[in-house]
């Protein structure tokens, strides 16, 4: 998942809660080469969403209907003509060549030539949208405000909206097969379908915290992040959650999980933490730009990125 760029928008207070360990960075020692390394994005826009296909070719959306695109691993940036100034909050590839972004009052762009020419599809709404995931290249769900998921079986030609019984706002959404999906959202909200998303029911999430981002490293082990350092963790396939909240308030808006013991969560005030014992520590990582990250992608385990405000994209060298 990538994920998030609603914090300017939402203004949510923080809150602390009692949490796994967060270790702070080392003191001082000799010095070292950081792996975190800024790179030119060309725009001071902010940046939401990125997407991969490979170690080499990705592609970062934002504020404006900025699409920015990479060959080289996210070393050097250029634009594409996404045809529309809404932002864009998300974007993802389900093959090489064909890909979709998402944005605000009911954006959905897509592409069949790898970003050169991207065309506006109706989605029947005008609510923003802020998060899309494909499973294969026919099976698609978007999530968005006021409850809103769509769905797609037809490669996004059409676009259903599924009865999810919530009103807040959805700000992701992912599925682990073509029956069992997770969205999540806004006052702890936690939704869960064993059906496709034909229907949806809500789960204990046991916070009042917006919860901004999903991932499951395994079908069995999941993990949520969201507003005031929340982290929610689940050892038995989302039948119940628990509290892993880390003592300082960031809020964390992406997380990302390369097998079940290697995560990391990005956030606000240049938040990049990183585990490698299954979330039972999180440790800061390198020395960010003091900015909000809203995504970030891990590509192969051995390198990621984070975008964030003002154009920001960081590459994450892992050791």
């Amino acid at each position: 998942m990538t994920r998030r760029g609603f914090l300017a928008v939402l203004g949510f207070g923080l809150a602390i809660f009692p949490a796994v360990l967060w270790e702070p960075a080392a003191e001082a020692g000799p010095p070292s080469r950081d792996p975190l390394h800024i790179v030119k994005s060309g725009t001071t826009l902010t940046l939401y969403g990125l997407a991969f296909v490979s170690p080499s070719a990705g592609w970062v959306v934002g504020s404006g209907g900025i699409i920015l695109t990479t060959g080289d691993g996210g070393a050097s940036w250029k634009p594409q003509k996404s045809g529309t100034t809404e932002n864009l909050y998300d974007v993802t590839f389900p093959t090489t060549k064909t890909g979709w972004a998402v944005g605000a009052n009911g954006t959905i762009l897509k592409t069949t030539d790898g970003g050169t020419k991207w065309s506006a599809h109706k989605s029947g709404t005008l609510v923003n949208l802020f998060d899309v995931t494909f499973l294969d290249p026919r099976h698609g769900w978007i999530a968005g405000a006021d409850g809103t998921i769509l769905s797609t079986d037809d490669g996004g030609d059409t676009w259903q909206d599924q009865t999810t019984g919530s009103r807040v706002n959805l700000y992701a959404v992912l599925f682990l097969n073509e029956q069992t999906g997770w969205a999540v959202g806004a006052l702890g909200t936690l939704l869960a379908s064993t059906d496709g998303g034909r229907t949806w029911k809500a789960k204990e999430s046991k916070t009042p915290s917006t919860l901004f981002d999903i991932s499951f490293p395994d079908p069995s082990i999941g993990w949520i992040a969201g507003n005031g350092g929340v982290l929610l963790n689940t050892l038995d396939g989302g039948q119940t959650w628990d509290d892993r909240s880390l003592p300082q308030p960031a809020d964390l808006t992406g997380i990302a999980f390369t097998d079940i013991k290697s995560g990391w969560v990005v956030g606000d005030r240049g938040t990049i933490l990183r585990t490698t014992d299954g979330g039972f520590n999180w440790t800061p990582y390198g020395r960010p730009p003091h900015t909000t990250f809203y995504g970030a992608v891990f590509l192969n385990g051995k390198a990621g990125l984070a975008v964030g405000d003002k154009g920001t994209i960081v590459q994450i060298a892992v050791p």
